[in-house]
């Protein structure tokens, strides 16, 4: 499958996936073809069951943050046979428990 299928299929934006390959830190194995197509062989396990990612900062200045605490997340899942089902990530501050995005 085409690395950005497989990105939707797990939560994540083509952009992340692609940082991913360039850094050699693909959580699945891969093969590029000439015309520079990334081809990605997923594993062929039986999913464990599916989950859904919740990442935050508390400033905008820290969103480089949010991109890769999303990264380390679904990364962790995909090792552990989870299916990203979604993925949410909010930039706002920890002095309350006001999280919009996570009810």
């Amino acid at each position: 499958m085409k690395l950005s299928d497989w990105a939707k299929q797990q939560g994540i934006t083509y952009k992340t996936a692609w940082r991913w390959f360039k850094a050699g830190r693909l959580p699945v194995p891969y093969t590029q073809l000439p015309t520079g197509t990334i081809l990605v062989q997923p594993p062929q396990v039986t999913p464990v069951g599916s989950v859904a990612l919740y990442a935050r900062v508390s400033s905008a200045d820290q969103k480089p943050d949010l991109e890769r605490q999303l990264g380390r997340l679904t990364e962790q899942a995909v090792q552990q046979g989870f299916v990203v089902s979604r993925s949410v990530s909010e930039i706002g501050s920890g002095l309350n428990g006001h999280r919009p995005k996570l009810l």
